[in-house]
């Protein structure tokens, strides 16, 4: 039941996490008031620790630049793993030290403690991954932006676009690009190793019961929100779901551009993407199938909208009311990105009754 509810609550997280990745990747674009709003609450599924608590307001002399915030959340993702390491020991102590269990009952519950510790901490590994990613590549040097002094472009200088404070020379910069290598290699590593550990395991996934005291089952009751979901010849689709937000909210900071063209381009690639999961429905669960169709859709809403909004406004027509259509599109906007956690929450309430 748990990993129902995960497979789940993993679509919704990744329909906001790519809203809020959007609009922050496409800053440049002047989004409808209300969707950023929704956009910025979304950001809290982030797991982005200075956004949901500003170290700023609580310390004033402190300024969280661009690494800042990549390391905040690296040092986020240790802390975690480093405590799901502790739990488990001393979980683990506590079951050896009991005298009243025999040796098989002690291994089922080191074997169910090592299976709980690795679902949650799976789990918040890949919540964080997708702002993570996002927080690496914008520190990285191919997202600096040259900006010149003069007008012969001979006094120039390379800033982060994230963070214009931030020169992208020297010592100093160079020693804080340790930081984001290391974060490089984690953000490779963990895809990578799911996708090894997935495919070694594909049979077993499908012949070993739940209860079996196996490490190998552990690693799979761990990861099992991964693919509890999808059909079984579709056990790998949660890695082309990553692609796809990655490529969405990550993609112009690794083009280094910013043009109307490519938010027309993250249009097509959303829509091909729907097109894609539509013809293929590699969800096994039709409402699952539903919630993810209707993200996806919204999704290409969200970027229409983006796209409609490079219109300037002296081409509206004069005898369009300009409050009603301010009133008609907020109200469009809020229906069409509450309706994905307005799906879950009506099925939850359904299987309550």
């Amino acid at each position: 039941m748990i990993d129902m509810f995960l497979s789940k609550l993993k679509i919704v997280i990744g329909f906001y996490q790519v809203t809020h990745g959007l609009l922050e990747v496409f800053s440049y674009i002047k989004w409808p008031g209300s969707l950023e709003v929704i956009a910025k609450y979304s950001g809290i599924l982030q797991m982005n620790l200075p956004q949901m608590a500003p170290f700023h307001c609580l310390f004033p002399k402190i300024h969280v630049n661009a690494f800042g915030n990549l390391c905040v959340l690296m040092t986020m993702n240790i802390i975690i793993i480093t405590a799901s390491g502790v739990i488990y020991s001393v979980h683990r102590m506590i079951i050896l030290r009991n005298g009243r269990l025999q040796n098989a009952e002690k291994s089922k519950k080191i074997s169910q403690t090592k299976a709980l510790v690795y679902r949650n901490l799976f789990f918040f590994l890949y919540v964080t991954y997708l702002s993570t990613f996002s927080k690496t590549t914008s520190v990285l040097p191919f997202a600096c932006r040259k900006l010149c002094r003069d007008e012969k472009e001979e006094l120039c200088n390379e800033y982060l676009k994230a963070d214009y404070s931030i020169q992208c020379q020297g010592p100093k910069y160079n020693h804080l690009l340790i930081v984001a290598y290391i974060s490089t290699a984690y953000i490779l590593a963990l895809p990578v190793a799911s996708f090894i550990a997935l495919w070694r395991l594909r049979r077993v996934i499908l012949t070993t019961p739940e209860d079996d005291t196996g490490s190998s089952t552990e690693t799979i009751t761990g990861l099992r929100f991964l693919f509890e979901n999808y059909k079984t010849s579709s056990w790998y689709w949660e890695l082309i779901e990553t692609s796809r937000k990655v490529v969405l909210t990550c993609g112009l900071i690794l083009v280094g551009q910013e043009s109307r063209s490519y938010i027309g381009l993250a249009w097509i690639i959303a829509g091909m993407y729907g097109v894609l999961f539509s013809w293929t429905k590699p969800i096994q669960d039709t409402f699952e199938n539903r919630l993810m169709s209707t993200s996806l859709a919204v999704t290409v809403v969200n970027l229409g909208i983006g796209a409609v909004s490079r219109i300037p406004a002296e081409n509206v027509p004069d005898s369009t009311d300009p409050h009603t259509e301010a009133v008609a599109l907020k109200a469009f906007i809020f229906g069409a990105n509450t309706l994905v956690i307005g799906l879950l929450v009506g099925e939850i309430l359904i299987l309550s009754i």
